[in-house]
């Protein structure tokens, strides 16, 4: 074994409670929690290894020191010593876990250089450990258990749909696939929810449903197809939901200038110079609006509604789910519903599904028709 002086910025911490521990044949996935990095700064408290996973050579690393580490022309560069990348940091003593700014990890971490000469993190844990840092991001735990339950069964289907041993990574930790803090804070009802559902994933005709879900529907979830252009299979084509209606999220008003207005055709193509009017030219079969027509001095311009949301920012343009356009001094004044692109389970109304004693087996069925709830094989 080789010995290289002290790392690491991912500090190695005592262990706080996480999941229970993996399985024999528990699906394992590597979630990108940092990319595009110039350099790193590593520094560790107890000793850890360095492996380099091709070779499975390992370098003892000793603590209480900084070093930097950086991409190189033969991998990566740590400590001024080349290794192949990418390389694998394992705790040398048992328990310890890996903390990157605020938030603690559990599992193993990788440093790889990626194709633009710079450093990603990859962390590489069971699916079931992953899902403890994944539900708090995603709902609240104060929510109800059968809600918790519903979203845990959801995540764990919609992570494994990634799960690819060809890319360097299956999943990142934004809000483009699920939000990943890590296992900083780990709460016993988000323990429940998941191990209560060990293993659990939706299938539909023997394949893993691309498991979408979203803040609140109001009123009706969308079909893959109208959000995306997608296929359309029988669990994302879009059911009535009555159950989310209570919600603050339901029922929303987002103000639109015409200044602003014009600003946005005339990114797409538009040589008109004043805009005189607004509405829905088509919406889908939920009722959200799939295009709108604007009139301008100089004819119309048709835009696609999911563009538009895009370009003003799904917080304020919280769906596409318009149930009036109204022209106002200035400008237009959009009334809608639901927060989300709509598709598949509605978060608000699994909480209230909950809330009426419904278990989260008939929630992902209300949510998901014709899914079958199947244990992970």
């Amino acid at each position: 074994m080789n010995l290289l002086p002290a790392l690491l910025l991912l500090y190695f911490s005592a262990p706080a409670r996480a999941a229970e521990g993996p399985r024999a044949g528990e699906p394992q996935i590597r979630v990108a929690i940092a990319r595009n990095s110039s350099s790193l700064k590593l520094k560790t408290s107890a000793k850890i290894y360095v492996q380099e996973v091709k070779s499975g050579q390992k370098y003892l690393l000793l603590g209480d020191a900084n070093y930097e580490v950086r991409p190189s022309a033969g991998g990566i560069a740590v400590a001024g010593q080349e290794l192949s990348s990418p390389i694998k940091l394992l705790a040398a003593e048992g328990g310890e876990r890996i903390r990157l700014g605020a938030h603690l990890y559990k599992g193993d971490i990788a440093l790889l250089a990626n194709p633009e000469g710079k450093l990603d993190i990859v962390e590489y844990l069971s699916v079931e450990d992953y899902l403890a840092g994944v539900l708090p991001a995603e709902m609240s735990p104060d929510w109800p258990l059968e809600a918790l339950k519903a979203q845990a069964v959801a995540s764990r289907t919609y992570a494994l749909r990634f799960v690819n041993p060809a890319k360097a990574y299956d999943v990142s930790n934004g809000v483009e696939m699920q939000v990943y803090n890590g296992t900083t804070k780990i709460n016993p009802r988000i323990l429940e929810a998941v191990s209560s559902t060990r293993g659990e994933v939706l299938r539909y005709k023997g394949k893993l449903v691309m498991a979408f879900f979203h803040a609140c529907c109001g009123g009706h979830t969308a079909s893959s197809k109208s959000a995306w252009g997608e296929n359309i299979l029988k669990p994302l084509y879009g059911v009535k939901d009555p159950f989310c209606a209570p919600s603050r999220h339901s029922r929303w008003e987002y103000y639109i200038s015409s200044h602003d207005l014009l600003k946005f055709i005339q990114s797409r193509s538009s040589t008109a110079l004043k805009v005189k009017g607004m509405k829905i030219y088509k919406k889908d079969r939920s009722g959200r609006a799939a295009s709108f027509r604007i009139t301008t001095d100089k004819g119309y311009k048709t835009v696609q509604a999911t563009d538009m949301r895009k370009h003003f920012g799904t917080y304020e343009f919280r769906s596409t789910f318009i149930t009036s356009i109204t022209a106002v001094k200035g400008g237009y004044q959009l009334t809608g519903r639901g927060w989300g692109h709509g598709v598949g389970m509605c978060q608000e109304g699994a909480k209230y599904m909950a809330n009426k004693g419904r278990p989260y087996t008939r929630i992902l069925r209300h949510y998901y028709p014709g899914a079958a709830i199947v244990d992970y094989e």
